[in-house]
């Protein structure tokens, strides 16, 4: 008797293993975004680049 009863606790353990659904994967990091910078580290304009604003 405590033979089945083992064998039943291995076999449900089994299935519940076996039927949990896998995690989704973590969602990927977002890109950087073209244009504008938060750490100070966008690149240094081109020399005469928006010259003519400065009239």
């Amino acid at each position: 008797m405590i033979a089945g009863a083992l064998a039943a606790l291995a076999g449900g353990v089994a299935w519940l293993v076996r039927s949990k659904r896998p995690l989704p994967p973590e969602p990927a990091p977002e890109p950087p975004r073209i244009g504008y910078s938060r750490n100070g580290s966008a690149p240094t304009p081109v020399a005469g680049a928006g010259a003519e604003l400065d009239r």
